[in-house]
């Protein structure tokens, strides 16, 4: 037992003596790799920003008609990819061919009315004419039975009724001028110009353009690629209002929308290579580039912004909206609108321990960015 024992002793000797040994170069290399890990996070810190606040963005448009009516067919169907200039569905064209109908007669009647008026002015300055060469016979007829009154030849009643035919030429003349001036001025002073050019003929053209506009707007066409939905809730026989949205088109064209906080914003610059991964494709990288920076936080578009200006005021870090652009989305990615992403922007930055940091990466900015 006592050999056992010595052997034991010995060897729990042996571990204090190891670890004497070993205490004084811990002490030196725990600290010195500390040190070094952080330098190593100082010298390659702060070149790439990081966030998972960012989600799949697209355009979409509300569908809403032009026009109101009755529906009468949907030609398509829930989550259906569409084309520009395809025809969504249509409304109840009879109404608006009516309406067509009328304007066209409106215009013609316009045309006619024109075309009457010009006979009026042409038969008022006739009349104008007529009563001027009257006037000259008038007047040499009202002279002579002046002279024969005179003379004694004549009577006072042949006088007056000459003197009288020279006042009805004078009025004839005046009345026929009147006419004939008002109805130039309806035609706008050109009588002899095209009819389609005159004030009422233009009017009833314009009602007519219009409705015709209307009778086009019965059918509903994409006004882009995309993807319509919610499409089940429009029915044949819906009576849908003008300017009322019914379905909403989802556009193709798809962008990242980042929120990073405003302290990592200091090295960030339009145009930075960005890595984007989609959480619905863990492993899939997506490129892209910076786009543009909102005007504004999150916060100063609420629609009730925070008042600030209160004693119990506290501190929170705002985030702004970066918008990504990708460079190349595979086709065999399904991207939807709202799917959540990590995003992260190479700037370029970097520290160094000597000298000055290398400045952010500053890539040549297409026109369209450089706003």
């Amino acid at each position: 037992m006592s050999q056992d024992t010595a052997i034991e002793a010995g060897a729990e000797e042996d571990r204090k003596t190891v670890k004497r040994r070993l205490r004084a170069p811990l002490m030196i290399a725990a600290p010195v790799l500390v040190l070094l890990g952080a330098l190593f996070f100082y010298l390659h810190g702060g070149r790439y920003e990081a966030t998972d606040n960012a989600y799949v963005q697209a355009g979409m448009v509300e569908i809403a008609p032009s026009v109101g009516g009755h529906v009468v067919k949907v030609l398509v169907s829930e989550n259906e990819s569409v084309r520009a200039g395809q025809v969504l569905f249509m409304i109840e064209p009879g109404p608006y061919r009516s309406r067509v109908a009328a304007s066209n007669a409106a215009l013609d009647n316009a045309r006619t009315g024109i075309a009457a008026r010009r006979a009026d002015f042409e038969a008022a300055k006739g009349r104008e004419a007529a009563a001027r060469a009257q006037l000259d016979y008038a007047q040499r007829e009202a002279a002579r039975q002046k002279r024969l009154l005179a003379d004694g030849i004549s009577s006072q009643d042949d006088y007056d009724k000459a003197v009288l035919a020279v006042r009805t030429a004078h009025e004839t003349i005046r009345s026929a001028s009147q006419e004939s001036s008002s109805i130039a001025a309806e035609l706008s002073g050109s009588v002899n110009s095209a009819a389609d050019s005159q004030p009422a003929v233009r009017q009833a053209a314009a009602v007519l353009n219009d409705a015709q506009r209307d009778l086009g707007y019965t059918t509903v066409r994409a006004p882009q690629d995309g993807i319509v939905t919610k499409v089940s809730q429009l029915q044949v026989g819906d009576y849908v209002t003008a300017g009322k949205p019914v379905f909403t088109l989802v556009g193709k064209h798809l962008w990242i929308e980042a929120n990073f906080k405003e302290d990592q914003l200091r090295y960030m610059r339009l145009g930075q290579p960005v890595t984007v991964e989609v959480a619905a494709f863990p492993g899939e990288d997506l490129k892209g580039h910076v786009a543009s920076f909102s005007p504004g936080t999150g916060n100063a578009f609420a629609l009730l912004p925070a008042e600030n200006a209160t004693g119990n005021w506290v501190k929170v870090v705002q985030r702004l909206p970066v918008e990504i652009e990708l460079d190349r989305a595979p086709s065999a990615l399904l991207l939807h609108a709202g799917l959540s992403a990590e995003v992260t922007v190479d700037t370029g930055h970097q520290r160094h321990l000597f000298g000055p940091d290398t400045p952010p990466v500053q890539p040549k900015v297409p026109p369209r960015l450089a706003r």
